[in-house]
């Protein structure tokens, strides 16, 4: 090879390898991971409504089999059912088809059951503790202790027992021992039932079929009430076993406590790689999530995996008839506040379960993208005609090299609701979104469809029927990647601002005044909203906490010609039409509530207007104040400004 050929050579190569001349190639993964409630949970709130105002729940009753008698007490352990009939001990195994029930005991002066593992405890009618090994070849009791409180509700805990006394106080005793020494778990006294205690936690069943759990900070929250639908029966003792949760009937009926839901819910992943960068963007089937959750998030993925917390993507697919993910601190007490095992160890577990799977099974892949319109929506409280609406539904196409199959991302922005009545407004369900990606994935070369929520703070459904809704998304979606698709190629990089806003609390005299306005108004959902976000600020105002900014996120992922940008809190579909006209040479699109569901997202129109984005979302949203009239204005420009 002589200077010249060697130099052409040099030349070359360094062409190739420059970002002008590289040819691109993606190494592109997906994942997805189910965030179903198990039966850890005995109910759980749904989210995304205020009303009505007792709540809506997960759990379902089924019927197992009756019992044939109506049980004096019962417990259940090994799947083992152990009941009281008339003093004497019975054993039944419910699951059994053609179950005898059998008598342990004949005689025994028992009036309360309780279970730890495989020995049984009773209260008998002396008052006395008592203890059995149900499984010896001549099973009896024994004396444990002397109680000094009468005791009408009865379990074993961890380490100990807890019973509910006449006057509804709740008592903890640690240690099995002679001598019992009692601490009240809860000074305000509430008439029980029942109770039952699994895993460290606390369960209650009223006389009026309303089932509780005792929260970390001593507090009982609802987390069951009959609805003449999916909890109709009339519960008389409630029990935690191995399996789960269950319960007896005033009918004598073994019931098992599951969750009434699609089995949809998920989160899903997708993981794009070139050149030693890589982003991740994730969906999940939650109404919202605080944005410590999602710093919660991609400090495990940092820690685990190296990808920077910019180059994380965490989205809300926004559905209404998921389990409470968030704080809503002026929200009834049973949605204030998420159920933190759940939070964490499914909703948490599922997301990095889903990122794991994308991330292992990353392989070369070409990208695509592609926009059509679904006109899936409306906006639903302005006035007037001609109305903003982003109808846009965005499709990038995963095509991988090795495999003849496709993985899709597909973004819309339009509210995951339908009318909150009747059964489907009690069932887990991921909405439009679950349903349009099982379409996808269920008849097509598709293997797995991620969904992302676009602007849709303003837009609802046009159509009552969430299935109408999936089914246009998914011939949207089809019409997308048989269409004329644009070869998405270059380097990848991300960022993530802050925009910040100054809170501008209300005045102490101002939220007093507020707060009587609307106090003495028992069951209106608004006035008792209004009061609780009043009772927030002062203690704000007195703790000296009062947040001093309330900050919107802007999160850019660029891959190539491909721009996602995320806004946190609910966005108003103007933001998406405004982005998208900062860059009209580049393909961008635009997802809300990403990172952060901290409130509204409005325009000058909304807040002008003193429609409900604008004005009483943020009362809440448990917000200090609405934004200033210029916020779309100032997001827009400072978006424009960083040009990322």
């Amino acid at each position: 090879m002589n200077k010249q050929e060697l130099l052409v050579m040099v030349m070359l190569y360094f062409m190739l390898a420059s970002p002008v001349f590289a040819q691109y190639e993606y190494r592109v993964g997906s994942g997805q991971a189910s965030i179903e409630p198990d039966d850890r949970y005995f109910s759980l709130t749904l989210a995304g409504y205020g009303v009505p105002p007792e709540g809506r729940f997960t759990l379902e009753w089924t019927e197992i089999r009756p019992l044939g008698t109506v049980a004096d007490a019962a417990m259940s352990a090994a799947g083992t059912l152990y009941y009281l009939e008339k003093g004497g001990l019975w054993t039944l195994d419910p699951s059994a088809a053609q179950a005898i029930p059998k008598e342990l005991l004949p005689e025994a002066d028992v009036r309360l059951l309780a279970v730890d593992h495989k020995r049984l405890y009773g209260i008998n009618q002396a008052n006395e503790l008592l203890e059995m090994n149900p499984l010896s070849r001549r099973p009896r009791w024994h004396t444990i202790a002397a109680l000094d409180k009468q005791a009408v509700a009865f379990a074993a805990t961890d380490d100990g027992f807890v019973l509910v006394d006449a006057k509804g106080i709740c008592w903890l005793s640690k240690g099995r021992s002679n001598v019992l020494s009692w601490t009240a778990l809860i000074a305000e006294p509430l008439p029980l039932a029942d109770i039952a205690w699994r895993e460290g936690t606390l369960y209650g069943l009223t006389p009026e079929n309303e089932l509780l759990r005792l929260r970390q900070d001593d507090t009982w929250v609802r987390i069951a009430l009959r609805n003449g639908l999916t909890y109709q029966q009339d519960i008389r003792q409630i029990i935690a076993a191995d399996d789960g949760f269950h319960g007896i009937d005033a009918d004598g009926t073994w019931l098992d406590a599951g969750h009434n839901s699609t089995k949809q819910l998920s989160a899903g992943a997708v993981s794009i790689a070139s050149m030693g960068k890589r982003v991740i963007i994730v969906g999940i089937d939650v109404c919202g999530f605080n944005a410590d959750f999602a710093t919660n998030i991609k400090k495990a993925v940092y820690e685990q995996y190296g990808v920077p917390p910019t180059a994380v993507l965490i989205n809300a697919s926004h559905t209404h008839f998921a389990p409470v993910t968030q704080s809503w601190p002026t929200w009834a007490p049973h949605c204030q506040k998420p159920d933190s095992s759940y939070l964490y160890s499914v909703v948490k577990s599922g997301i990095l379960d889903a990122i794991s799977q994308a991330m292992r099974s990353e392989q070369p892949a070409d990208l695509y993208f592609g926009r059509t319109v679904a006109d899936i929506g409306r906006n639903r409280n302005l006035k007037g005609d001609n109305l903003p609406y982003d109808n846009a539904l965005d499709v990038v196409k995963i095509a991988y090299r090795k495999q003849d199959s496709l993985s899709v991302v597909f973004l819309a922005g339009c509210h995951p609701v339908f009318t909150n009545a009747g059964q489907e407004g009690i069932t887990i369900s991921p909405n439009y979104p679950g349903v349009a990606r099982e379409a996808l994935v269920r008849h097509s070369k598709i293997k797995q469809a991620l969904f992302l929520q676009g602007c849709a703070g303003d837009i609802n459904p046009k159509d009552d029927d969430h299935t109408v809704t999936a089914q246009k998304v998914v011939s949207a979606v089809h019409e997308a990647l048989e269409g004329s698709m644009q070869h998405i190629t270059g380097s990848i990089n991300n960022y993530l601002d802050t925009i910040n806003f100054d809170s501008r609390p209300w005045p102490v005299e101002r939220i007093k005044q507020f707060r009587k306005e609307n106090e003495d108004r028992e069951g209106n959902v608004v006035a008792e909203k209004n009061v609780r976000w009043a009772d927030l600020m002062l203690g704000y105002h007195k703790t000296g906490t009062m947040p001093t900014q309330m900050p919107v996120y802007v999160q850019t992922i660029n891959i190539g010609n491909w721009k996602l940008v995320g806004l946190s809190r609910e966005a108003t579909t103007e933001y998406s039409l405004g982005i998208k006209k900062l860059w009209p040479e580049k393909l961008v699109s635009v997802a809300a509530y990403s990172n952060d569901v901290a409130s509204y997202l409005p325009t000058q129109l909304h807040i002008q207007a003193g429609v409900y984005e604008g004005k009483d979302s943020f009362f809440w949203y448990g917000q200090p104040n609405i934004f200033p009239e210029d916020v779309y204005e100032t997001i827009i420009n400072r978006i424009k400004a960083n040009n990322r």
